[in-house]
């Protein structure tokens, strides 16, 4: 029997062998990649949202009578993230001239989703999922984030 102990550095096994650490080694090697693709990007996108709105808290910060983005805005882009479940892909964050900050996937052509947060606990969304494929609304988020966000990102994330 083989055990990978939690710190993914070392394997346990009972076993004896060539084929035994060929197999040990193969399950370190898994266990090290999936730890490595379960990295948390929230705390990279929470920052990005922090230098977004810093960048463009002033009026005009586009030079075409861009609002600035206001803290509560900010605020809630930040909880936003943070209710994102990992697994789901990185997005972006940009700042849009009526004030609000926007989480941005672009998966390419005829594959892009932004969700738009403001000073209220509303994120509005847009997407195109596919040639023809359009939808966009509105979902409220305080305590987590509505099904409809949630596969939204996964649909436009996905293959096809």
């Amino acid at each position: 029997m083989t055990v990978l102990t939690p710190s993914v550095r070392r394997v346990q096994t009972a076993a004896a062998g060539a084929s035994a650490l060929v197999v040990a080694r193969l399950l370190l090697e898994v266990a090290v990649h999936e730890r490595s693709r379960a990295t948390d990007w929230r705390p990279v996108v929470r920052a990005a949202i922090q230098q977004v709105a810093s960048d463009c808290s002033s009026p005009n910060w586009d030079g075409y009578g861009a609002k600035p983005v206001s803290l509560r805005s900010k605020e809630n882009a930040q909880r936003l993230v943070d209710l994102l479940p990992v697994d789901l892909p990185e997005p972006q964050a940009v700042a849009d001239p009526d004030g609000h900050i926007a989480l941005w996937w672009d998966f390419g052509r005829d594959r892009v989703l932004t969700i738009s947060v403001d000073e209220s606990e509303v994120a509005s969304y847009a997407g195109i999922f596919g040639r023809d494929v359009r939808r966009h609304g509105q979902e409220p988020f305080r305590d987590d984030v509505a099904r409809a966000l949630l596969d939204s990102i996964r649909e436009v994330s996905s293959r096809g």
